[in-house]
């Protein structure tokens, strides 16, 4: 199943029912109306949504903090329904009854980060392997990231550009634990806070075109359900073409040294 931490859907205005318009900021230029935008710490996850009537478009953006579901199992064709139903305090959708599968079909995605949890210890050691098995160094480089490292591709136009971040998802809890506490609180009843992704490396493909996200995920279209049911792997896909060939058969060129380790362990990127 493709999982996801973050997703842009984009739909018509016609999918709104309602929205609670004294809780969107009126964006104005040259002294005329353009669209409202809510962008608000609350509800956690959400990111940002823009209502442009003008231009008939409603755009939402929000991660899988969005829902206590999404938070540990991330954005999925299970999932997702949770993750709609969070943000209908806000934006309420015109559906058939209320059934939120009814509209799935109505959004597009735009911007989607693919996500594997992986259990693992050491990003360090990921990090040095990957940045001393580059295919190529020009094309391909290793960058600073919190917690973790970005692989990146350097000549790639935006529309091109491919994008994997790996980072101790534990340690960034733990990092920013003034800022995950009031969230944790509303995710455990019993009001203690607890930290489930200790030892968990984090990878995602982070992908910002249509064109990649119609590419690296083998479909069609950008639906949402189309995105959702794919059955490719963008992030197996990314790590395969960025480092070397491995010098004996192991079932794909990434999946050897250390990474042979999380393939031993179980995991299927």
């Amino acid at each position: 199943m493709m999982n996801f931490d973050k997703l842009m859907l984009v739909s018509s205005t016609k999918l709104i029912k309602r929205f609670k318009e004294d809780e969107f900021e009126i964006i104005i230029k040259e002294g005329e109306y353009k669209y409202y935008k809510y962008k608000k710490p609350l509800p956690y996850g959400l990111t940002f949504i823009t209502i442009n009537f003008l231009k008939n478009e409603l755009i939402i953006e929000f991660t899988s903090k969005i829902s206590k579901l999404s938070f540990f199992e991330l954005i999925n064709e299970d999932t997702i329904r949770e993750c709609l139903y969070s943000i209908e305090p806000l934006v309420e959708f015109e559906t058939n009854g209320g059934y939120i599968d009814d509209i799935l079909d109505e959004f597009r995605v735009f911007k989607c980060h693919v996500t594997k949890d992986v259990p693992y210890h050491d990003v360090w050691k990921l990090k040095q392997y990957v940045k001393s098995n580059l295919a190529n160094n020009e094309k391909w480089a290793c960058e600073k990231w919190d917690n973790g490292f970005v692989l990146i591709n350097l000549l790639s136009t935006p529309r091109h550009k491919k994008r994997i971040t790996i980072y101790d998802k534990g340690k960034e809890i733990d990092r920013k634990a003034k800022k995950y506490k009031p969230f944790l609180e509303t995710i455990y009843e019993d009001g203690f806070v607890y930290n489930d992704f200790e030892g968990i490396v984090r990878i995602e493909a982070n992908i910002n075109s249509v064109f990649q996200i119609k590419k690296l995920l083998d479909i069609p279209d950008n639906k949402l359900t189309s995105v959702l049911s794919s059955n490719a792997n963008p992030i197996y896909a990314i790590l395969n073409e960025a480092l070397k060939e491995p010098s004996v058969s192991s079932g794909g060129k990434f999946i050897q040294g250390t990474f042979t380790i999380l393939a031993i362990e179980g995991v299927r990127f």
